[in-house]
């Protein structure tokens, strides 16, 4: 065999030997979910990244004449405004997301209780909803899905506090990427309201399967100047 046959023969066997490695390994070169995120802080929103990937986000929404809009696929603070690239936004204890009445991102919402935040690794098949206007219920805010069915809180009317339900919500952003979203705290370490902290991370996207389970039952809404 002369040489340059040999060295393309060569080159055809170690392409064949690395294509067979590549094939072994299959899932373990897929991405974690998560593994791409980079958040980046704003004026309202600051991020920590945890070592299973998930981040953990405060978001100073103390202000109520104020929106801060957070887009989960960039991990970026960005404008509120009804056709910007939100995804969720904050105003004191509101939580909305930019579908239905609250604006033109197609963004769907699915609540999923009685499950672990790190074990849930699949955006559901189904059970997605959007923000709907008031329907008939206290008050005359819109009926977000982070606030149907007795709200991502609870509160006390002994101590007025709110703490955050066992709920994971799985976020279906403007691009069509799958988030799960958990409601840490409602306060600061200093005890100040309207901090809000929540741990969100990447999900792979649905393959089919049942609808997720219903939330807990309505629940006693919080003074509107809390």
């Amino acid at each position: 065999m002369s040489r340059p046959t040999f060295l393309r023969a060569s080159r055809v066997a170690a392409a064949l030997c690395l294509s067979g490695l590549l094939a072994a390994c299959g899932d373990d070169l897929e991405p974690t979910p998560g593994d791409e995120l980079e958040p980046t802080d704003g004026t309202h929103i600051s991020h920590v990244s945890n070592a299973d990937g998930s981040i953990t986000t405060t978001v100073n929404a103390t202000d109520s004449s104020v929106w801060i809009g957070l887009d989960l696929d960039e991990g970026a603070q960005v404008p509120s405004d009804a056709d910007a690239l939100w995804d969720v936004s904050f105003n004191r204890y509101h939580i909305r997301s930019r579908g239905g009445v609250n604006g033109t991102g197609g963004v769907e919402v699915a609540v999923v209780s009685g499950q672990d935040f790190a074990a849930l690794t699949q955006a559901p098949a189904s059970g997605y909803a959007v923000d709907k206007d008031d329907g008939e219920d206290e008050g005359a805010d819109p009926d977000t899905v982070f606030e149907a069915n007795g709200a991502w809180y609870s509160y006390d009317v002994s101590t007025h506090k709110l703490t955050p339900r066992a709920l994971v919500y799985v976020v279906r952003t403007d691009s069509g990427a799958f988030f799960k979203v958990k409601m840490e705290s409602y306060y600061d370490d200093a005890g100040t309201p309207a901090m809000l902290k929540l741990r969100w991370s990447k999900l792979t996207s649905p393959t089919g399967g049942a609808a997720v389970d219903e939330a807990p039952s309505e629940g006693i809404s919080p003074a509107a100047s809390r």
